[in-house]
């Protein structure tokens, strides 16, 4: 059923305790689902290192990039991302 559903939200609403996020991206399926977006240059955009930064490095690249390649055809690359500027 999730096939068919792609969800994103900015700005994202942080849970008092980094791990709720974790919990709630797992109740949801959001290995599949999830998609960042972002509202910059405003004020209250999401920072992908900020915000992501207590998630499973496989989650922040389905979220950050992978998912999105998957929903228009895009080819995901193979092995590891690189981490950028921090």
């Amino acid at each position: 059923m999730v096939e068919h559903v792609r969800v994103t939200t900015q700005p994202i609403e942080e849970p008092k305790q980094p791990e709720h996020l974790l919990q709630i991206f797992q109740m949801m399926h959001a290995e599949q689902i999830a998609m960042f977006s972002s509202d910059y240059p405003h004020w209250d955009f999401d920072n992908p290192k900020v915000v992501l930064r207590n998630l499973p490095q496989k989650l922040k690249e389905r979220i950050l990039g992978d998912n999105a390649a998957e929903l228009y055809g895009f080819p995901i690359p193979e092995g590891p991302k690189e981490a950028g500027p921090a």
